[in-house]
């Protein structure tokens, strides 16, 4: 299992979501390959369907959108609805529940 963590070249990864990602592997599993990409522009935004800084994937899968696909995808600053309100980064249970979730997936 990987654990991708995608940002916009230039801006800086939220020390919150850097914390978000350390709880819930904590809470998961530490053995989790953390894998930190650097989008360069907006051709590869489209490419790699980045949604904006910062945008987390557990083994291909966004832990906010899940499968389905967002219409747009852009360099600048992404905003995940927590419990807290509207935050520039996610929540560790909505990471840690990804990662859960495909845990407990049946093999294919």
């Amino acid at each position: 299992m990987k654990l991708e963590y995608f940002y916009a070249k230039g801006s800086k990864r939220p020390a919150e979501a850097d914390e978000a990602v350390r709880l819930a592997l904590e809470a998961t599993d530490a053995s989790i390959e953390v894998e930190y990409v650097e989008i360069e522009d907006s051709e590869q935004a489209k490419a790699r369907k980045f949604f904006g800084t910062p945008t987390i994937r557990v083994d291909g899968v966004d832990v906010e959108y899940g499968e389905r696909e967002a219409e747009e995808y852009q360099m600048g600053t992404r905003y995940y609805n927590t419990p807290q309100g509207w935050k520039p980064y996610p929540h560790a249970r909505l990471i840690a529940n990804t990662i859960l979730e495909l845990q407990n997936r049946p093999q294919r």
